[in-house]
């Protein structure tokens, strides 16, 4: 997926929303969630431009080998000659492909690393800043009813069931 025109002076703001929030923090783990959601954002970016371009060039390439015909000395003398000769070079690219296709079901991917996961978070929209912030105001709900609970413990009952924490994912 590539950024449009439109889309990529948000995403600067959102960097820079980030920013001032992590000047403004002074918790540590806060600014760590911040720091990560700002990377990931920031990698996710630059590798969107670099898939652009290689997929720009990959066309440009790929265009070239199969209808240019310097790639091979043989002069083509009738139009079916040439199209056998494009439909033998898409042959080869097509095995090409298929070499790169299956090679990627070798890659280990039993640890993921751990910029692959920031990028993957940053692409799935998930903010471990805002994962941070569900957590606390859920933690700080679970207190302030467990402290209800036990002052009000002399004639009211305690909830069944206590609200469900956010799990911020690792």
């Amino acid at each position: 997926m590539i950024l449009s025109r439109r889309e990529f002076p948000s995403e600067v703001e959102q960097i820079k929303k980030w920013r001032e929030m992590l000047i403004a923090t002074n918790d540590e783990h806060e600014r760590r969630t911040l720091v990560e959601d700002t990377a990931g954002k920031i990698l996710l970016a630059c590798w969107r431009e670099v898939e652009s371009e290689v997929v720009r060039v990959l066309r440009e390439v790929v265009d070239r080998y199969i209808t240019d015909e310097v790639v091979e000395d043989d002069v083509h003398e009738n139009e079916a000659k040439k199209e056998g000769e494009q439909m033998r070079r898409s042959r080869r690219l097509w095995e090409i492909g298929s070499v790169f296709s299956h090679a990627i079901d070798y890659i280990p991917s039993d640890n993921p690393n751990p910029l692959q996961r920031i990028i993957d978070d940053a692409m799935g929209g998930i903010s471990k800043h805002q994962l941070l912030l569900s957590e606390r105001a859920a933690l700080a709900s679970l207190s302030n009813e467990v402290g209800h609970a036990l002052k009000g413990k002399r004639g009211t009952s305690v909830p069944a069931e206590p609200p469900t924490p956010v799990r911020v994912r690792h």
